[in-house]
């Protein structure tokens, strides 16, 4: 089987030697011949080389592929994505080849792709996740769409992917581009998970007092029972880490946190589909705040220090908020996948969604199986939303900032308690006359049910 990669970057190369390692040859090309070399120069040290056919330029990739050809693009979302489309098109890709965009490229993109590629050649959209690491010897991969060329690459796909207890990481997720709209979300899930073990580690550290290492072994007890994933472990090997002059390493690192916009675009989604995400979206907001120095409102956003107290935190009620945080960040993404799924007649599977992020990918976790069983077992964890409850209370009582851990505590608040939505019904209606709706679902105004004399002015 034979299959072209354009892009040799990190992910690139790596998801390159994964190609060959599985048996696949492979035909590569990047615009820095020096990427073409080094994954040659690996590929040789392997012994692998033999599958690995490094070219110039387009036109020599797709004379060398067999038809129909399957060519794979990791190359930066964006316009560069359209650019080598309109390339390979000059070089000969032919109606019955498929190029599948593996990239972090915005769903909408992935659309109008499809439809502007559809008479030239297959357009399919996949994400991966994993890094390099999952690249290199697993990743997730969220694919999409119909296109017969899917047939003949998805059996290789699910040996190149990770495996869970036998089962591939690779699925075709949904129709259309709703892989990458899972991608996305994914990392929308991924930003709130970090920023969740980043408040456990703030309250842990500077609302009681404890080192990085103690921090880190708090967190590798969490680790050894369901709590176990990925981003756990890897915070929990961060905190060990000193150097020579036996300094933490977090103590050395500057606050600002980048990001690459997958987060930013989950949030903005949400928020035209009209769906509730405020855990992943207050994560993304987390890291703007770090940031506020270099923004155009930086004074009006700069305040004075001020004091935090200490508290003290039940470790086991604080294994058993975070635990529940956890699965409600999970929740929030599904049910964004879900309502997009319906806005956009993708027929998403969650279930092989579920799957693709068992193994390889970010935001693997042991307590995966709890997620998929959904809301009645959330709504029986009733010790672990008394522990969300206290910890939150406590966590907020220190001063320190805690955006995830508080908005996921309102976000179930919101959904299993009585609201307010009724007094702001009538705000609306009373300065705008938008309407309000009763419990017998009538459709009126305040002043079909109650006389107003005068309106305050």
């Amino acid at each position: 089987m034979q299959v072209a990669l354009v892009g040799l970057g990190v992910m690139g190369k790596n998801l390159a030697l994964n190609l060959i390692e599985k048996g696949l040859t492979l035909v590569a090309y990047d615009r820095n011949p020096d990427a073409g070399a080094e994954l040659l120069s690996c590929a040789q040290s392997l012994g692998m080389a033999e599958r690995l056919h490094i070219v110039s330029d387009l036109g020599d990739m797709v004379r060398r592929l067999e038809t129909p050809r399957s060519i794979l693009l990791l190359v930066p979302a964006g316009e560069l994505v359209d650019r080598v489309c309109g390339d390979l098109v000059e070089a000969g890709v032919a109606k019955e080849d498929i190029i599948v965009d593996c990239g972090n490229s915005n769903y909408k993109d992935g659309i109008t792709r499809k439809l502007k590629y559809q008479n030239k050649f297959e357009f399919a959209t996949m994400g991966i996740s994993g890094g390099a690491e999952g690249a290199r010897h697993g990743p997730a991969m969220m694919a999409s769409g119909s296109e017969g060329g899917w047939e003949r690459v998805e059996p290789w796909f699910e040996k190149v992917a990770a495996s869970y207890n036998g089962d591939s990481c690779f699925a075709r997720v949904g129709q259309s581009a709703s892989g990458h709209f899972v991608k996305m979300v994914h990392n929308g899930i991924e930003y709130a998970l970090m920023q969740l073990i980043a408040e456990m580690y703030q309250l842990l550290r500077h609302g009681t007092g404890r080192s990085p290492k103690e921090v880190a072994e708090v967190f590798e007890s969490w680790s050894e029972g369901t709590l176990n994933s990925y981003l756990l472990s890897i915070s929990s090997h961060i905190l060990r880490l000193e150097t020579a002059k036996n300094e933490s390493l977090v103590d050395l690192i500057d606050n600002k946190v980048g990001a690459k916009g997958t987060g930013l675009w989950t949030a903005q989604n949400a928020l035209e589909l009209g769906i509730a995400v405020p855990s992943l979206v207050a994560a993304v907001q987390a890291r703007h705040l770090t940031n506020t120095i270099d923004t155009h409102a930086a004074k009006e956003m700069t305040y004075a220090d001020k004091d935090t107290i200490n508290i003290d935190v039940d470790l086991d009620e604080l294994k058993q908020a975070f635990y529940l945080a956890s699965l409600l960040c999970y929740r929030q993404g599904l049910a964004l996948i879900k309502g997009a799924s319906r806005a956009h007649q993708w027929k998403v599977d969650l279930a092989k969604t579920l799957q693709t992020w068992r193994a390889g990918c970010i935001i693997r976790a042991d307590y995966l199986d709890d997620v998929a069983q959904g809301v009645e077992f959330i709504d029986g964890l009733h010790t672990e939303m008394s522990a969300l409850r206290k910890v939150t209370g406590l966590a907020v009582s220190s001063g320190l900032a805690f955006p995830v851990l508080s908005s996921t505590q309102t976000y179930i608040a919101t959904l299993s308690t009585p609201s307010n939505g009724h007094l702001v019904q009538a705000q609306r209606d009373y300065f705008g006359e938008h309407g309000i709706k009763t419990h017998s679902s009538e459709t009126c105004h305040l002043t079909d049910l109650v006389e107003i004399e005068a309106k305050v002015r």
